[in-house]
């Protein structure tokens, strides 16, 4: 079996998404509003939405936020809206308090325009929407005083529907890729601004629509092109089917593409290094049909123990917030010194690593950490390690020492509500141009 084997398989797995659980919850937050507000209606399901990408049915196995609506009778509008004094955050904490009895917390937050429950594996985010007209709907936003705004995911919905139709689903499973990408690499990509730029991207490349598993090297090598030429200053784009502003906060996804391009643009599409080209890319889930042959030749000649842990088998992941690590190296006699600023990192040095976490994170949180050797002397001495641990001294710092030549790395992984939420990475290369004990 080859590469499009692997893709086919990796695609059933990221569509593969539980929702029993999140449907039942979901028709429990229905049922309690419909019954607030509308005159002890008990339906589980009438005046409920479905957003976001599970809406627009781009999601993928572990998604961590679940973006609902519920539609609000119209004399609910013109009760708030008659407030002098934010009556929108009014709507919202009334909003919050009613659901409160429903999720071990509950909150009002994303910049004052959701109500948040807080489950042990995963968040709803609910909006307040009222009818607006046949496409769109207002919901409340508190800041600045207060004010109505308009969104549009019906039209989002249906032209994400129509292009997977037309795309015979591949635009359904690209979404899917580019969400297993930077949950892989760990950066912050929005799952509208995904949608938007693969839909931008199969309209300029319509010989795409009919792409099959075998093509797909090829396509992400154009998809990769494609977003490393977009400008990363752009602050918005127009989203697929509404034509909404959807923002680019930090523009990361322009520099991420180019990197994961420059790794694939000159491999062979059908080759076993395209393969363990697209492991590194999308992560240890596309499936193992190919060793790795170097590794395996290692592992084979030294007789060393694979003890490598993969945090994507331990809790589903879903990249929301932003995370550095940075290392300093000491040693006797030397000031401390950021890793990046030394050419030449020997052995027996003091290495301390930590993870500056988003303010957006909130908590109560956790961090794990993973130490990860590589090369012909970390097998030599059976020590690749890559088991996911705790802090050496808390943990939002980890301690190592170097100790042998080659590329080694350190990963820390920000865990809430059971979910890897955010992810990041720092390179060791020791008398490499830089094991640790690492």
């Amino acid at each position: 079996m080859g590469i499009e084997k692997a893709f086919e398989e990796f695609i059933d797995y990221l569509q593969d998404i539980e929702f029993k659980d999140k449907e039942k919850r979901m028709k429990r937050i229905t049922k309690k509003l419909n019954k607030a507000y509308y005159n002890g209606n008990e339906s589980e399901e009438e005046h409920f939405l479905l957003v976001g990408s599970l809406g627009r049915k781009t999601a993928i196995k572990g998604v961590s936020d679940v973006d609902i609506a519920f539609v609000f009778p119209e004399e609910i509008y013109r009760k708030y809206d008659a407030r002098k004094n934010n009556g929108q955050s009014d709507l919202l904490q009334d909003v919050k308090t009613t659901l409160s009895e429903l999720a071990s917390r509950t909150i009002v937050r994303g910049d004052g325009q959701v109500v948040v429950l807080e489950f042990t594996d995963y968040e709803v985010e609910l909006c307040p929407y009222f009818y607006k007209d046949e496409e769109s709907y207002l919901y409340p936003n508190s800041n600045n005083g207060g004010s109505w705004q308009v969104t549009k995911p019906i039209p989002e919905i249906t032209k994400s529907e129509i292009m997977m139709n037309e795309s015979d689903g591949n635009f359904q499973n690209v979404c899917n890729l580019m969400r297993a990408w930077k949950n892989k690499q760990g950066f912050k990509f929005g799952g509208l601004l995904i949608d938007t730029l693969v839909y931008k991207f199969f309209l300029e490349n319509p010989h795409n629509y009919k792409a099959d598993f075998s093509d797909y090297t090829q396509l992400l090598k154009d998809l990769f092109y494609y977003l490393k030429g977009l400008n990363k200053d752009q602050k918005y784009w127009l989203a697929v089917g509404s034509n909404q502003r959807v923002f680019n906060k930090e523009g990361k996804f322009v520099a991420k593409a180019k990197n994961a391009y420059n790794k694939i643009k000159d491999i062979p599409n059908d080759s076993d290094e395209m393969y363990g080209k697209m492991r590194e890319i999308f992560g240890n889930k596309l499936p193992n049909i190919i060793e790795e042959r170097v590794e395996k030749s290692f592992f084979e000649a030294f007789g060393s123990k694979d003890t490598e842990e993969f945090i994507e088998n331990m809790y589903p992941v879903d990249i929301r917030y932003p995370i550095e690590v940075n290392c300093e190296v000491t040693q006797d006699g030397w000031r401390k010194t950021a890793l990046q600023k030394i050419p030449f990192l020997q052995a027996d040095k003091k290495l301390e690593f930590k993870a500056i976490i988003s303010a957006d994170i909130e908590e109560p949180y956790d961090i794990k950490w993973k130490v990860r050797n590589v090369g012909e002397i970390a097998h030599k001495r059976n020590m690749i390690r890559g088991q996911i641990e705790e802090g050496k001294v808390d943990k939002h710092t980890h301690r190592e020492t170097t100790k042998f030549k080659g590329h080694h790395y350190v990963e820390a992984y920000v865990i809430k509500n059971g979910v890897v939420v955010a992810k990041g990475r720092v390179d060791v290369p020791i008398n490499v141009k830089k094991e640790l004990r690492v």
